[in-house]
């Protein structure tokens, strides 16, 4: 069965609108389009600018369906409604997360007494879960987003969990197809694929939307990529020792995206790698080179330098190591700095933070 290219729903033009008017209500300022990883879902803010409000659509062929976007209740509201009568004064789609939600900001500022007075701000960002059309506030917070990112906040690794649909090409570039049973146990993952007659196993770690797998004589790499009714890890996976690439994909409950274009991340360079092992760090050197996918680490500690497999998609990274694998994922800490942040597996389970900070 051959595989299926993402691709991009014939949808009416938003764009082209007047600026003016946007599916229904007047707007002072530019529109912004958030669209979903899957382009079956956009969200558009607009309005006054200090009453800006966001619309839900969901493309259906040549129209879009609206889907009511719900409003904080007082409880989530308390820190706009203590300075504000309204339970907010503007609302902004800041994006779509990795597991198909929509992350939206909820603001208000008070009102001043004096001209020198600096007006009092309040925001509380939320996640909306859209699922059978409706959407639902799942949770609040008060941070930051980009300050919980940087802190490690990462998808939830037990939604993950179940028999799921495999579909992806062997290395000869014929098709398979067949499931795949993940379990998780202490953030922990096992995989187990049936194609056919053929049962194979693999063992992973989650960092961020990063999933990366140590196969039975391989290695894999996915990405999370949420959708309007479903979950699609999209990845690829090579055979030990092979630069060859192969594409795989596992489609969560009506995930149907089996391919995507993630921008290459420029990751090859020097390290030092900083491992947490109990109350002390195990320090070491690494080198990253090779091409988009297809990459080789250079792993040396004391005397000792091995060569490690490993393969990137986007942002992250997953190596076969001397000891097991570890998985990265390329944030920025809070000075700014890029960093790849991950986990390393040990061959006995265990499971220790592991950072590699650039040298040069």
């Amino acid at each position: 069965m051959k595989t299926r290219a993402s691709s991009t729903p014939c949808v009416p033009s938003l764009s082209s609108a007047p600026s003016h008017v946007i599916a229904g209500f007047e707007s002072s300022i530019n529109p912004n389009f958030v669209w979903s990883e899957d382009r079956k879902l956009v969200a558009v803010s607009g309005g006054a600018p200090r009453s800006q409000v966001v619309s839900l659509y969901q493309v259906t062929k040549n129209s879009l369906k609206e889907i009511p976007v719900p409003q904080l209740t007082d409880e989530q509201a308390t820190t706009i409604l203590a300075i504000n009568d309204i339970s907010a004064e503007g609302t902004e789609a800041v994006g779509w997360q990795p597991d198909g939600t929509l992350l939206l900001r909820f603001w208000a500022a008070g009102k001043v007494k004096e001209e020198n007075e600096t007006p009092q701000a309040a925001n509380v960002w939320a996640v909306l879960e859209i699922a059978g059309g409706k959407a639902t506030i799942a949770s609040t917070t008060l941070k930051e987003p980009s300050a919980a990112a940087v802190e490690g906040e990462a998808f939830d690794p037990e939604r993950l969990v179940g028999v799921h649909q495999s579909i992806g090409r062997n290395p000869d570039g014929t098709a398979y197809k067949g499931t795949v049973e993940i379990r998780v146990v202490n953030g922990v993952f096992g995989l187990e694929w049936k194609i056919g007659s053929t049962v194979s196993h693999g063992t992973g770690v989650l960092v961020g939307s990063t999933l990366g797998v140590a196969l039975d004589s391989g290695l894999s790499i996915y990405r999370i990529v949420g959708q309007s009714e479903g979950i699609s890890l999209i990845g690829i996976w090579s055979t030990v020792g092979s630069a060859a690439t192969n594409a795989d994909a596992i489609l969560l409950g009506n995930g149907d995206m089996t391919q995507a274009k993630f921008e290459a991340e420029k990751l090859n360079g020097k390290y030092l790698s900083l491992r947490e092992v109990k109350d002390s760090q195990i320090e070491g050197k690494a080198t990253i080179s090779g091409g988009e996918f297809a990459k080789k680490v250079l792993w040396t500690s004391g005397d000792e330098t091995t060569k490690c497999q490993a393969l990137a998609l986007g942002d992250g990274l997953a190596v076969l190591t001397p000891t097991g694998l570890s998985v990265y994922e390329k944030q920025l800490d809070n000075g700014g700095n890029t960093t790849l942040v991950g986990t390393a597996l040990t061959g006995k389970g265990k499971t220790y933070p592991e950072t590699l900070s650039p040298t040069e």
